[in-house]
């Protein structure tokens, strides 16, 4: 018998995050907020949630920072 572990983040988009002014390329876009969850997979199935962040981040250049 064989089992197949792994370990990965799953990344949810939740929606605009407001316009900013991104510090790193200058441009005032409508910035996205992220939610990066790790996960424990069993068989490919995510299992058990290790840790959870939430992001916002430049549509430009993909600069951004935990809220």
């Amino acid at each position: 018998m064989f089992f197949i572990f792994g370990w990965g983040p799953r990344v949810k988009d939740l929606g605009p995050g407001g316009h900013r002014t991104c510090q790193n390329c200058n441009n005032h876009r409508e910035w996205r907020r992220f939610e990066e969850t790790n996960w424990v997979t069993l068989f490919f199935i995510p299992v058990l949630p290790t840790s959870r962040k939430t992001t916002v981040n430049c549509p430009v250049c993909g600069y951004g920072w935990e809220e």
